[in-house]
């Protein structure tokens, strides 16, 4: 089995009601692709914000690359984030920037040269098939181009961890599996570490080496993509939509 890269004890979260996560425990290994399923507000962008420490657990350890991130002050999170990706459910783009400036606005950050900005810049966007859009701005821009642009700016870094957020929420089915592609296409070519929150069923399946999936704030199964399929367990068999949902008439 190869290294643990992200590693998960025991993590709680709450915001004042009920906890959103109810002592998650997982890890995940170095070049895999693990999707996190589950409804709306069951915790799974806040699993995704807990593991890049941009919120802080109320018990249990996160572990990325060796590193306790909730442990560093500010300033060293931002240093050990720069192994780590992070792919906005909205793209999150300026939209007073060019796709230049946006992808390229970490490394203006870290005082790299304009010509070796715009370098690297073409050369991630060429990676999503965007090299021709380079200055232009997000609003010339479709949706699907402008969360590849996203995608874009993640990795252009070259971090060994990418968290995806919903990356296919709104797009339309073509889109999507150009999003997918993408996302195998970088695990091929550089082992990169994907966890990628969802809540699409078909890009699960096809892009997870392994699934996990959560309900009120707990995983409830995960496995390969054929080991979910074949789980028994009701929910898990609703939420596939092998078995019809269970409907309260009152």
């Amino acid at each position: 089995m190869s290294e643990v890269v992200i590693r998960v004890r025991d993590l709680v979260k709450g915001f004042g009601g009920p906890r959103i996560l109810d002592g998650v425990s997982l890890e995940i290994h170095r070049g895999e692709t693990v999707c996190v399923l589950g409804r709306s507000g069951t915790g799974k962008s806040v699993l995704l914000k807990s593991i890049i420490a941009l919120l802080d657990p109320d018990a249990g350890l996160v572990e990325v690359l060796g590193r306790n991130l909730h442990a560093l002050t500010e300033r060293d999170r931002l240093t050990a984030r720069r192994d780590l990706g992070y792919v906005f459910q909205g793209a999150a783009l300026f939209d007073s920037l060019t796709v230049l400036e946006n992808v390229g606005f970490s490394l203006v950050q870290a005082h790299e040269k304009p010509d070796v900005i715009r370098k690297r810049v073409l050369e991630a966007l060429e990676e999503v098939g965007l090299a021709q859009a380079i200055d232009r701005f997000p609003s010339e821009l479709s949706g699907g181009m402008q969360k590849r642009v996203g995608l874009a700016r993640a990795i252009i870094s070259r971090p060994q961890i990418v968290l995806y957020d919903e990356p296919t929420t709104g797009l339309d089915p073509l889109t999507t599996d150009t999003i997918n592609q993408i996302i195998l296409a970088l695990q091929k070519s550089h082992g990169i570490t994907s966890v990628v929150v969802t809540h699409d069923i078909r890009s699960a399946l096809t892009i997870a080496d392994r699934i996990i999936m959560l309900e009120k704030g707990r995983i409830i199964a995960q496995g390969t993509p054929d080991e979910i399929r074949a789980n028994q367990d009701p929910w898990v068999q609703r939420f596939l939509g092998l078995q019809p949902p269970v409907v309260h008439v009152p």
